[in-house]
């Protein structure tokens, strides 16, 4: 007995009538005709008595329905299980990420890898660099993404993209209407320092290097400080990648020489097919980037 004879059958009981049923199930009637005509003949009863409005199901056929919708629930049942035993089986990958590592390069990787692996799921957790290395030790994530990622002996660190600095600022200030600005310029605006980021700090020394620019306000990464250039509260440097309302991005005349670059840390010892696999696809996103950088 099969599955289709018993939908017919189901059909045909629901709508007493074979015109009827032969629509809803997209058959002709002679079709249907011949499937109930083949169903009785394999159960050996009649199912149904056949009257001038329709048809009537008969006490043989009433105890069939009971089983036949029992089997259509149970056949629905097995299917709903099957999908869910597949979801079941994606492979999650815990993530890192935090600030302006979000922008840009990190989306449309990961929208590569999860091409290439279909059947991963990402997971991200949003967390700061202490966190983040503490996250990666405990195998809670297996890969983050940041710049200025402290240097751990048991991580390896792959580069991801480098960037290079713009003077952020608003886009009232009188000197975003320059084509390039002079860092001489810079002297006297006020600027944005960094809070607790030890690794910032010194990079925006590195940036300002003597020129006395006097800091106005404090954020702990790039992104939070670019809210405040987008308050028009001060200017930083940054990427022009990290797209902020109010913001424009202006080259320097003397580019900070320090390398500003997104990287990714995961553990030594993690030789995972997954870490493999992303790391080939940051080596493809930096190949096509043109930065040959291994």
């Amino acid at each position: 007995m099969e599955t289709r004879s018993l939908n017919y059958f189901i059909a045909v009981a629901e709508e007493k009538n074979i015109g009827r049923a032969a629509s809803r199930l997209h058959i002709t009637q002679p079709a249907l005709t011949r499937q109930i005509h083949a169903l009785e003949d394999e159960v050996g009863v009649p199912l149904f008595t056949r009257t001038t409005t329709g048809m009537e199901i008969t006490p043989a056929g009433t105890a069939l329905l009971r089983h036949a919708r029992t089997i259509q629930i149970e056949l629905e049942q097995a299917k709903l299980n099957a999908k869910q035993a597949a979801c079941q089986e994606r492979v999650p990958f815990d993530i890192g990420v935090y600030g302006s590592a979000i922008f840009d390069a990190i989306p449309r990787i990961l929208g590569e890898f999860s091409k290439r692996n279909p059947n991963v799921e990402l997971r991200l957790h949003n967390v700061r660099k202490d966190q983040q290395v503490v996250l990666l030790r405990q195998g809670k994530i297996q890969i983050a993404f940041d710049r200025f990622l402290p240097q751990e002996p048991d991580f390896a660190y792959e580069l991801v993209q480098s960037d290079r600095l713009h003077v952020a600022l608003h886009r009232d200030h009188p000197l975003a209407a320059r084509e390039i600005i002079d860092i001489n310029e810079l002297a006297g605006e006020p600027r944005v320092g960094a809070s607790l980021d030890s690794e910032m700090v010194s990079k925006l020394a590195q940036i300002y290097g003597g020129s006395p620019t006097p800091v106005s306000h404090r954020a702990d990464n790039i992104l939070t400080a670019l809210v405040l250039v987008s308050c028009g509260l001060a200017l930083t440097f940054a990427p022009p990648s990290i797209h902020m309302p109010n913001v424009v991005y202006r080259p320097c005349s003397e580019s900070p020489k320090f390398p500003f670059n997104l990287l990714c840390m995961y553990r030594k010892d993690d030789q995972s097919m997954l870490i493999r696999q992303m790391l080939e696809t940051i080596r493809a996103f930096r190949a096509a980037q043109g930065d040959g950088t291994p």
